[in-house]
């Protein structure tokens, strides 16, 4: 996996840690109402910034994956379904934000569509083809 990848990833972490804490923090989170007037922005964005982070993170782990009965989950996925979970119900207890399920839902559905997309560009683009 190249290098520009994985320092892609990181940095793509950090804005989102950095999104984060200036939703989290009352004097910063109208840093992030610029997308009021579009329609379900909200929603789009969450799909949008999970999948891409999903995306990039299934490419670092080389889109390896686990099979819990027959069903086979990517790891990065996994990974990414976890955090995005417990930062969504964190919002319970933060004054200021409200935890959305319709959120939630738009971040996994990011999640997996990314995730796949991710799997069927490691397979097509980066797996090692055996030398004949």
């Amino acid at each position: 996996m190249p290098a520009r990848i994985k320092i892609i990833t990181a940095i793509y972490f950090l804005i989102l840690v950095g999104i984060v804490v200036l939703a989290n923090n009352k004097g910063t989170s109208y840093l992030l109402q610029f997308g009021g007037g579009i329609p379900y922005f909200d929603k789009i964005s969450h799909f949008l910034l999970m999948g891409g982070f999903s995306f990039l993170l299934n490419l670092v782990t080389k889109a390896k994956s686990i099979q819990i009965w027959k069903f086979r989950y990517l790891i990065g996925s996994i990974i990414v379904f976890t955090i995005v979970t417990l930062e969504e119900f964190s919002q319970i207890f933060v004054s200021g934000r409200a935890f959305d399920p319709i959120d939630l839902v738009a971040d996994f559905l990011g999640i997996l569509i990314f995730g796949e997309a991710a799997r069927w560009v490691y397979e097509k683009h980066f797996r090692q083809r055996p030398t004949a």
